[in-house]
């Protein structure tokens, strides 16, 4: 576990139902965040932290949520807001107190998903863009390393 900034917090893990035919790595990236009294994990992997809630990106980010047997909220808590993400289904969160933006599939490794994952979706790019009026210093993906407001902008091309 590695404090991001007091009341943020990143720990990565496999994946438990990775296989090697995935597009993706074994290891995956989860928070947990601090939101005034409410500590919330976002796509979580066991072993977590203790906290009160979990907060998914896309609702295939399950992962340990069942097991950890938290609720898993509709709503992010007060000191937490929810955005489009780039899937429709998706939800970037969006984290003032610690100026950081939270993103599930929408930016893996440091890159933009394949404009193809949208299928038919042509608004997917503009959702991430409209994410730049943000003013975030950190991003938070749940692939791949923990990066800054310049990586991001400059992975949109």
């Amino acid at each position: 576990m590695e404090e991001l900034r007091p009341g943020l917090w990143t720990w990565t893990a496999e994946h438990p139902e990775w296989t090697p035919e995935l597009e993706w790595g074994p290891e995956v990236r989860c928070y947990a965040i601090r939101a005034g009294a409410t500590t919330v994990l976002v796509d979580p992997v066991a072993p977590a932290p203790e906290a009160d809630a979990i907060l998914l990106t896309v609702p295939w980010h399950r992962r340990s949520a069942d097991e950890l047997g938290l609720p898993v909220l509709d709503t992010p808590p007060p000191g937490i807001e929810a955005r489009p993400g780039f899937f429709a289904e998706e939800r970037a969160y969006w984290v003032p107190e610690h100026r950081a933006l939270v993103l599930g599939d929408a930016w893996m490794d440091g890159n933009v998903a394949p404009t193809e994952w949208a299928t038919d979706d042509p608004e997917a790019p503009a959702r991430l863009r409209a994410l730049l009026e943000l003013p975030f210093e950190l991003v938070l993906p749940t692939h791949g390393e923990v990066a800054d407001r310049a990586a991001f902008e400059a992975s949109l091309g």
